[in-house]
């Protein structure tokens, strides 16, 4: 299947969200992601093809391929993505991934690092079009202030007075001290975790 570029968006600076349209109906859970080639010459050793979660909730109609660059580490995948001009497209296949909501009676922590946000901003938005107002706790960690959705976020927030929002800022990290700090039982919520692959190790 094919995805038409339709919108790009600057989060902040270094991440970028890139707005498709599916050329053919496409049904997900937020939470879920798809497998991305996009052709390209020369390629380096990293390949043509990418894994990234559906950044858009369900109801919102489109693909949304939220990503961080870093110019001179980026791989020429990311270089051709971030050229790509609108109205061109992209292809996906292999919907997949468990790394959904599905009982809104639980209480939920959910823990991101950086770029590993954009899970959790489907599925917070996608509960939100749905009226079901889950018990959440945020954790969310990132590099610097420049925080993405971090307005979206603030809005939800505002609507779910069951939503909390800590933003951690590095040096600062997401360890056990922190969490204990911030969620004051253990062993009440399911835990979430998205981000960097040694974040999540941690």
């Amino acid at each position: 299947m094919k995805l038409i570029l339709i919108n790009k968006k600057i989060e902040v600076p270094d991440v970028e969200s890139f707005i498709f349209k599916p050329s053919e109906k496409i049904t997900w859970k937020a939470g879920q992601f798809l497998h991305y080639v996009l052709h390209h010459e020369p390629t380096d050793d990293r390949g043509s093809d990418r894994w990234f979660t559906i950044s858009s909730a369900p109801f919102e109609n489109v693909i949304m391929l939220t990503t961080r660059f870093s110019d001179e580490k980026d791989s020429t995948f990311k270089k051709h993505l971030r050229d790509l001009i609108i109205g061109k497209s992209i292809e996906i296949s292999n919907l997949e991934g468990d790394f959904v909501v599905e009982d809104y009676t639980k209480e939920y922590v959910f823990i991101a690092g950086g770029i590993g946000i954009t899970p959790f901003r489907a599925i917070l938005k996608q509960l939100e079009f749905e009226n079901k107002f889950i018990k959440v706790t945020l954790l969310y960690a990132n590099r610097d202030e420049h925080i993405s959705y971090k307005e979206e976020l603030e809005n939800l927030a505002k609507n779910n007075s069951g939503l909390k929002i800590h933003y951690i800022i590095s040096p600062e990290r997401i360890n056990e001290d922190k969490i204990k700090e911030l969620v004051l039982n253990l062993q009440k919520p399911l835990f979430y975790i998205s981000g960097p692959e040694p974040m999540v190790e941690d």
